[in-house]
């Protein structure tokens, strides 16, 4: 059973794994512990890939933290519980790598996820997921569940939350990039455009947790990072030149644009798993602006 099934590592799941129960928001309130009761109680479900949480970028995480830490901590609450109390076998969640310290003195690794204070700008989701982590190792300690959780750096993919106050970097630029080119004004850009991140594709984030759901047997999580991050200019540059825009690309430093740099260690899953090979930045953007592009009038009406 998948919940978050709908979005952009729950559809990438199902070209791998289409026989699993996918959940959206449209079959249950996780927020509520009664709904999640009833929704183990229909499925019965064995092994538990959860993906569901309530997200934003970073005008949203930073508006409304409060809420953020709220729902977040409700709803893994309840499907971690509810999956130890049904005898689920197998758990594997989904982090984030909003749990870090903001200022922390090398990459972070799995052993860094409670040290330090998260960015204030999403430390309400960031501390949710806090709680997710050590709510996997109690549970590990006290009931022996076989939990355990993978930590995706900022993913990019079809199916993304395409609204500019509520989506991501990438799934953002990509929209803006399509008006730009669409309207014939100049592409802009929250921030300096200096800022560092870390991306990865959702069809290798679904692999990674496919293969961690089979072989990986510890609570300690895994990071997924590929690479060691590129600059948001670089990343606009390269969504400009896969959707073939060849205006001008302008920076807004009145918007927000979060920690200046935020890349993650991603040697233990290189251990782990020494033969994945990731897509690249431009294989990760090319089905992603296909998907968009081919969906736009569907993701106009809702945004």
């Amino acid at each position: 059973m998948v919940t978050g099934g709908s979005g952009m590592v729950g559809s990438a799941l199902k070209t791998l794994l289409p026989s699993a129960t996918y959940l959206s928001s449209k079959d249950g309130d996780l927020t509520d512990l009664c709904q999640v009761r009833a929704l183990f109680k229909k499925h019965q479900p064995k092994e538990v890939i959860h993906l569901a949480a309530k997200v934003g970028g970073v005008k949203t995480n930073a508006e409304k933290n409060a809420d953020m830490l709220t729902i977040n901590a409700q709803i893994n609450t309840n499907v971690l519980s509810v999956a130890r109390e049904s005898g689920v076998q197998k758990l594997v969640a989904v982090s984030s790598n909003c749990v870090f310290d903001a200022h922390p003195p090398k990459p972070p690794v799995e052993a860094d996820v409670f040290s330090g204070m998260p960015f204030h700008g999403h430390v309400g989701y960031g501390f949710a997921k806090r709680m997710l982590e050590l709510q996997i190792r109690l549970l590990r300690e006290q009931y022996d569940s076989k939990f355990t959780s993978v930590m995706p750096v900022t993913i990019i993919g079809p199916h993304d939350n395409w609204n500019f106050n509520e989506s991501h970097v990438g799934g953002s630029l990509i929209h803006k990039c399509y008006l730009a080119k669409k309207n014939g004004t100049p592409m802009k850009v929250w921030g300096s455009g200096r800022a560092v991140r870390q991306f990865v594709y959702a069809l290798d984030v679904a692999r990674i947790i496919l293969e961690v759901l089979k072989k990986y047997d510890d609570p300690e999580t895994v990071i997924i990072a590929p690479d060691d991050g590129i600059s948001i200019k670089t990343l606009a540059e390269t969504i400009a030149k896969a959707m073939n825009f060849k205006g001008a690309i302008e920076f807004d430093t009145s918007q927000p644009e979060g920690e200046s740099k935020r890349v993650l260690d991603g040697s233990k899953l290189r251990r782990l798993f020494p033969d994945f090979k990731f897509a690249s930045l431009e294989e990760s953007l090319k089905p992603t602006v296909e998907w968009f592009e081919k969906n736009y009038e569907t993701i106009a009406r809702k945004n």
